[in-house]
């Protein structure tokens, strides 16, 4: 996966994992993160994933979403203390 197709993925699942409409996406950064697996079968395996990190920012509130280099899903959503209060009081 390039950087222009994880970014593309990101975009197209901002809505589903709630990033506000008025973010920008401001940094693209590949790296490692470490992922838990839960299952029956081995519970709490931790496993490396190859990962996209595409950083969405409202002001100084940020939303990160992991996009993995292999499957293109996003396997982790961050989003700063500002974001989640932004959240909330859009909510109310």
């Amino acid at each position: 996966m390039t950087r222009d197709e994880a970014v593309r993925r990101a975009v197209a699942a901002r809505s589903e994992h709630a990033v506000p409409p008025d973010a920008q996406v401001a940094d693209v950064d590949p790296r490692f993160i470490e992922l838990a697996e839960f299952g029956e079968e081995r519970p709490g395996l931790v496993r490396d994933e190859y990962v996209w990190v595409v950083r969405f920012r409202s002001g100084i509130a940020w939303v990160d979403l992991a996009v993995a280099d292999r499957s293109g899903q996003i396997v982790r959503v961050e989003r700063s203390r500002s974001m989640v209060n932004l959240a909330v009081e859009g909510f109310r």
